[in-house]
């Protein structure tokens, strides 16, 4: 072991249980045996609420506790990341714990001399990550799938010392990612964290001697309640025995990218796939139809390249599309009103740059519609506390993923809208709020724009903004 400070040396499982509060079990338990034994390289890829941040923000504290001049550099997926989640666990440890003095402590930054310090830094500038050089240097970068190979070679260039070691923490949400790659170079201690191992849904943790001792529920981590909650939400009951599936409560479940990455701390099979992986468009195809409420989803054409693309929904059934190239504004608006006086009566069209032109002439024909740019903050018609969005491009889509989850709809049989909507991909699915990748990228890797895909989407967030509209104005009508 490295050199200790003038004081009582405390392993640190005991550290993190006695003086720190944290309930041990296995998993972490595992990670405190691989950190405290020299490990250099330590993966843990985690499921969501598995105590990984509270785990690291307790090796942070121990080693700058228990280890002279040791430096502790730590970042994550945002610089909000660093302040609020990690480092907002390091100071409340240790100013719980009573580990160093409050002058000592702030922000991100905890200082004990010039050469023995911890510190939080932002992922945004490579520079930000170089010189910091100590013979017992440990590296912490949590939500690592969400830093930039970039940031994480600067970081390595730090870890020069014969004690340095380095730990990555994430959810496994990012195949095109370091940690990723780092698994598969087979040179990392890897530790894997499933939801279903953890000890508030196991109920019990098996002993080395063969006994069984039962842990107190640990607060704030996965519950029972969390996984009933969010598997109709990013999973289906499939039939026992389907492939990719697991089960709970009695339940067959199937592994979606979502349901590995959150909840088994696995890397999906769909990850090559978009989001919305083909299986489920599939499965949509086989739904009866319902007729009722009929919706119109309009996608209008930013260049002569592109078409202008209606979607139509009668009820739950897709009907196929109606495609027009043309750049003339009052010609699309023409078609909108044929359509309309035809029976589509709830209209959502793409506001974003020329499809505002779209909206006016609507409007001043008293031709109801719901506006929609791509871009702007979400509503929050699908918030909850563990999924939030960045965008409406995002909200309407992840729209479209619950209702095909649920068997609420069933999409029209159509190749090349197959092709566009399972090869629309997530581009964060981390702590922050969820984005889908850029357009332009999608639109390289396609070789067309998504048009029909979001159409589609269009017509299926009509329904909830016109349900918003009808809930307000009642609200009105009654004051």
């Amino acid at each position: 072991m490295s050199e200790k400070v003038e004081q009582e040396y405390i392993p640190l499982k005991k550290f993190a249980s006695e003086h720190l509060g944290i309930v041990m079990w296995d998993k972490l338990e595992e990670i405190f045996d691989a950190v405290e034994s020299g490990k250099r390289k330590i993966l843990i890829r985690s499921c969501n609420g598995a105590g990984k941040t509270a785990a690291l923000a307790a090796i942070c504290n121990w080693k700058l506790k228990m280890t002279t001049d040791s430096m502790v550099v730590t970042t994550a997926s945002s610089h909000t990341q660093v302040k609020r989640n990690l480092w907002g666990e390091i100071r409340k440890q240790a100013k719980n714990a009573n580990l160093f003095e409050p002058k000592q402590i702030s922000e991100t930054f905890i200082k004990i001399t010039d050469k023995h310090y911890a510190i939080g830094i932002s992922p945004t500038l490579p520079e930000n990550a170089q010189g910091f050089h100590a013979e017992r240097m440990l590296i912490v970068v949590d939500e690592a799938t969400g830093v930039s190979r970039d940031i994480m070679n600067a970081l390595f260039g730090n870890a020069t010392g014969k004690e340095a070691q380095v730990i990555l923490a994430y959810n496994p949400i990012d195949t095109d990612s370091f940690p990723f790659e780092a698994e598969h170079n087979g040179d990392w201690h890897l530790v894997q964290i499933s939801a279903l191992d953890h000890p508030n849904i196991a109920g019990k943790d098996d002993c080395s001697n063969g006994t069984e001792s039962y842990i107190p529920e640990i607060k704030g981590a996965v519950s029972p309640q969390w996984l009933a909650d969010m598997l109709p939400t990013w999973s289906y009951e499939v039939e026992p025995g389907s492939k990719d599936s697991f089960i709970f409560n009695a339940k067959h479940w199937r592994k979606t990218a979502e349901v590995s990455a959150r909840i088994l701390g696995e890397w999906s099979t769909e990850s090559g796939e978009g989001f919305i992986p083909m299986h489920q468009v599939h499965r949509s195809l086989e739904i009866n139809e319902e007729r009722g409420i009929k919706t119109m989803g309009i996608d209008i054409a930013r260049s002569g390249k592109d078409e202008t693309v209606f979607a139509f929904f009668d009820g739950n059934t897709q009907l196929p599309f109606y495609a027009m190239r043309t750049k003339d504004l009052l010609d699309i608006a023409d078609k909108a009103e044929s359509f309309y006086k035809q029976g589509w009566e709830i209209i959502s069209l793409d506001d974003t740059g020329v499809g505002g032109g779209v909206t006016d002439i609507l409007k001043s024909r008293a031709i109801p519609c719901h506006p929609v740019n791509f871009g702007s903050s979400a509503i929050g018609f699908l918030d909850t506390p563990y999924r939030q969005f960045a965008n409406t491009r995002a909200e309407m889509y992840f729209n479209l993923d619950d209702e095909l989850k649920r068997s609420q709809i069933k999409l029209l049989d159509d190749h090349k809208f197959h092709q566009e909507i399972t090869a629309i991909r997530i581009h964060s699915m981390g702590s922050e709020k969820y984005l889908l990748e850029n357009k332009d990228d999608l639109k390289k890797r396609l070789g067309r724009s998504p048009d029909r895909a979001d159409a589609t989407v269009l017509a299926r967030y009509g329904l909830r903004l016109e349900e918003r509209k009808r809930a307000q104005d009642e609200i009105v009508y009654f004051m």
